[in-house]
């Protein structure tokens, strides 16, 4: 089973918060943490990373925050998953070990590597399309 960790969940949940920001302005971590129900001692971690990984520009100070460091279409999914958990791995190589199973891996590894290679915009846009039909199917037709 294919299990994303709390790391990689947390961590795309603020950059998401990011994005939804983009360019108008820092957001404090505290806003950050209660707007996406992340732990704020574990998001100061996160964004830590993300901020020595050029992702993510900080400011420190009581006018201080976070925003992104680069546009959210140079961000991917799994560009994020690879910083914070070191990647993903189901074909291990092998040497000289070619079967069916190992091309079944690789095969799969593609994948599940193309679905992630989303960027941050396209799911951001995919959020606001979803959060758009969600609205529509509350409305009353009188």
């Amino acid at each position: 089973m294919l299990v994303l960790s709390s790391k990689v969940k947390y961590g795309i949940a603020a950059l998401m918060e990011l994005v939804s920001n983009y360019e108008r302005g820092l957001l404090q971590t505290k806003i950050i943490a209660d707007r996406r129900a992340i732990p704020p001692n574990y998001l100061e971690q996160l964004l830590n990373q993300l901020t020595k990984a050029g992702l993510v520009k900080a400011l420190r100070g009581s006018k201080g925050g976070y925003q992104l460091a680069v546009p959210p279409e140079e961000i991917t999914f799994l560009q994020v998953w690879e910083l914070l958990e070191g990647g993903l791995e189901i074909a291990k190589n092998n040497e000289g070990r070619n079967d069916t199973l190992q091309d079944l891996y690789r095969e799969a590894e593609r994948a599940i590597k193309g679905v992630f290679s989303i960027s941050l915009a396209q799911l951001f846009a995919r959020q606001l399309e979803y959060e758009e039909q969600a609205q529509e199917s509350l409305m009353f037709h009188i």
